[in-house]
């Protein structure tokens, strides 16, 4: 651990040997249920493929069985590794990779790819409930480590050993590997039960080490409180680093605590760096208070401001007050700076010297919060326009009531989160009125209205919104599911109008027919074949059928070469009610036109007066024929694997298509896909008919780059927003990644 280069006269010197004792425990431990877990790993896929919903997914468990077993010894050295630097690291550990400042002062926040937020929030869940779990070691431990770390308080990720050191080592040492999160999901949950489920012996080991050494060997144990016990009572301030005094509060964290408490420790980070690493003056809380009173005032008054007059340059009133805004390469940049205007104003009339941290940090992460939510690519800028307004208020929401950025269950929070989702599914740019705007509008308006300082008006305002959220998904599924059915019976009816055209150009291509023939099987005839199909698809084998192809082939025969014309009227006797037998069947279609009717009965009447013609060919009647099969053209390689995936597809995926590759898009869901033709049909926003296209041509669309699908979020947007603003801040985002959704 390099510790030749350490002042042996310090905490860190004097104790070197006792933290490499733990560290080699860890490695042991580490090697131990790390190989137990890959030894396990082929059974539990096995498992997984026999209850895979799809071939596609079991063919990726299979996969990644393949891949794990080959690089099973790079996994372990790797995870052996990190291990190791996180024991090297210890006392002097940054977060990684990037600047902060540099990445906070960024114009962009980036947006995380859903396959990284859903590894990112697995993890999240991985280590929450491991602190929660082994809060009384892993206090012990923290406290014993902070010893050695000159006093100085460690947090959580600075831990070795700690939850969010092993499981952001296996994170690691799965790098490299091409595995679908899917599968890596799995391996989380391997890991959870092979690892960090049995590292309470780990930790007991680590602290008897480390009180043996003599370092807090009478620090008081912590016991948790159980839920029977009462609500706990409030917090205390923390002890001082290396204290023997426990916590006061012992509650564990939950995800939206841990996650909000890792972001304001990082822009914590980020403001000393800023100060050039000189502390803070100290804020007189009582001074504080007040100052916070006055920017909550300074907000309530832009607020007023903002509901009397909307904010400029940003939404075009139309007829009705519904905004129409075109798709503007720099709205985004004038909504930014319009809301950075809104903080600057609210800021400039308090003193910011006198300003909590915590509520400077508010400021700046509630910013950032709609920033995110303005880069959203999925969400129409003119719901952006609209949400936008929601700035003001939820600063002081965030000043007021903090769970905001806690509790997932938060009525302000939830009602966001609602919002945008919503206006991501429902909301076409070009017709609003028609979709889930006006009721976001009714509920942006009651907040710019009437919310002053107490956060139980957005109880209200979500019921309302999500019953109106509601109404618009019935509403959407009817005209949905009216759409798929005409879809269905104009192609049932395509497919019984080939297959009757089909029946009567064998019967009638023989030999030349009467025109009075041709015309009857070619219109009606046809229709009561038709008709047949249409009633029962099966139909082309029950007796109806087989009655009305007779009719039409006794017909036919009447006037076939080898029945002379004089026999012709014989024939017809022989052949029983012949007229009856077609008169019933136009009488079962409602009649049909006397224009074709009556010149077949006056030749049935007299069926010798017609001669055939000698040279003519025979007469071909104007049925809708199912055209010759042509030979398919050649499909590469690529767009095979591409049909293929799309025939898994799930109904109701969600497709961005657009005219040229970088052209104006839209995004249309795919309703239904005939087993029959191999035809898809895509619905818009409100559930209408927007495109028709064959398997062949998405697959080529999608090769070219004209469609992609638009992978829906698995999370809520805060949620989702507060993992991307940690990542950032961290220096982990993607400047080019994006958040998919459902349009």
């Amino acid at each position: 651990m390099g510790s030749d280069s350490i002042d042996k006269a310090s905490p860190r010197g004097r104790y070197a040997e006792v933290l490499e004792r733990c560290r080699d425990m860890t490695l042991i431990f580490g090697n131990t249920q790390l190989s137990e877990l890959l030894d396990k790993t082929g059974a539990a896929f096995l498992d997984f493929a026999e209850r895979a919903e799809n071939n596609r997914m079991q063919g990726q468990l299979f996969e990644a069985m393949g891949i794990i077993q080959r690089r099973r010894l790079d996994i372990e050295h790797s995870f052996r590794r990190q291990i190791t630097q996180g024991f090297d690291d210890f006392g002097h550990l940054e977060p990684p990779s990037r600047d902060l400042t540099a990445a906070m002062d960024s114009d962009e926040l980036s947006l995380v790819e859903p396959e990284e937020m859903e590894e990112s929030i697995a993890e999240e869940n991985l280590i929450v409930r491991a602190n929660a779990t082994y809060f009384p070691e892993l206090y012990a431990l923290s406290q014993r480590l902070a010893v050695i770390n000159n006093g100085k308080k460690l947090r959580d990720y600075e831990i070795p050993a700690g939850p969010h050191h092993l499981v952001h080592s296996f994170r690691r040492s799965l790098r490299g590997l091409e595995l679908e999160v899917r599968v890596k999901i799995i391996l989380y949950a391997l890991f959870d039960k092979f690892v960090i489920k049995q590292a309470k012996g780990l930790y007991d080991e680590l602290n008897g080490s480390l009180k043996a050494a003599g370092i807090l060997p009478n620090l008081k144990p912590v016991h948790v409180r159980s839920e029977q016990t009462g609500s706990a009572a409030p917090a205390k301030p923390a002890p001082p680093p290396g204290s023997s005094e426990p916590p006061a509060s012992t509650e564990p964290p939950t995800l939206g605590a841990e996650l909000f408490d890792s972001i304001i420790d990082l822009m914590s980070t980020r403001r000393a760096r800023r100060r050039g690493g000189r502390p803070a003056a100290p804020v007189d809380p009582a001074v504080a208070a007040a100052t916070s009173r006055d920017l909550v005032s300074a907000l309530s008054d832009l607020q007023s401001h903002a509901a009397a007059h909307p904010l400029p340059d940003i939404v075009s009133t139309g007829p009705g007050g519904i905004p129409n805004l075109e798709i503007d390469v720099a709205f985004i940049e004038r909504v930014k700076e319009t809301l950075s205007q809104e903080r600057d104003q609210a800021l400039s009339r308090i003193d910011q010297d006198k300003l909590a941290p915590m509520d400077a940090d508010l400021i700046d992460l509630i910013g950032m919060l709609f920033e995110y939510m303005l880069n959203d690519p999925v969400l129409p800028n003119v719901a952006k326009a609209l949400l936008s307004h929601l700035h003001t208020p939820y600063l002081k929401v965030a000043l007021i009531d903090r769970r905001l950025l806690v509790d997932a269950r938060h009525p302000a929070r939830r009602l966001l989160d609602q919002m945008v989702e919503a206006g991501s599914l429902w909301i076409d740019e070009s017709k609003p009125e028609r979709g889930i705007f006006p009721a976001m509008q009714r509920a942006v308006d009651r907040v710019l209205q009437d919310f002053k300082d107490d956060v139980s008006l957005f109880d209200e305002l979500l019921a309302a919104f999500e019953e109106a959220m509601g109404e618009q998904q019935r509403r959407t599924d009817t005209l949905e599911q009216r759409t798929q059915d005409a879809a269905k019976g104009r192609e049932k009816l395509q497919l019984a109008r080939e297959r009757g055209g089909e029946e009567i150009a064998r019967l009638t291509r023989s030999f030349p027919l009467p025109p009075a023939v041709s015309d009857f099987l070619a219109k009606p005839w046809l229709d009561h074949l038709v008709f047949i199909l249409l009633r029962d698809p099966d139909e082309d084998r029950g007796d109806a059928w087989r009655s009305a192809l007779q009719t039409a082939a006794d017909l036919t025969g009447l006037f076939a070469p080898e029945v002379p014309r004089g026999d012709r009227r014989a024939a017809l006797a022989r052949l029983g009610d012949l007229p009856g037998r077609i008169s019933a069947g136009v009488q079962r279609m409602g009649g049909a036109s006397r224009a074709t009717l009556d010149p077949l009965n006056a030749l049935l009447a007299t069926p010798e007066s017609w001669q055939a013609p000698t040279s003519a060919p025979p007469s071909a009647p104007a049925v809708a024929e199912r055209p010759a099969p042509s030979t398919p053209a050649a499909v590469s390689e690529q767009e095979q694997d591409v049909i293929n995936r799309l025939r898994k597809t799930k109904l109701g995926t969600w497709f961005e298509l657009t005219a040229e590759p970088g052209g104006v898009s839209r995004r249309i869901k795919l309703s239904w896909l005939s087993p029959l033709t191999s035809t898809c049909m895509f619905v818009d926003r409100s559930g209408m008919q927007a495109e028709i296209k064959t398997l062949n041509e998405l697959a080529q669309d999608i090769i070219d780059g004209r469609a992609r699908v638009i992978r829906p979020p698995k999370h809520p947007f805060i949620e989702r927003a507060l993992v991307s603003i940690r990542k950032v801040l961290k220096g982990n985002g993607s400047a080019s990644a994006n958040a998919g959704g459902p349009a």
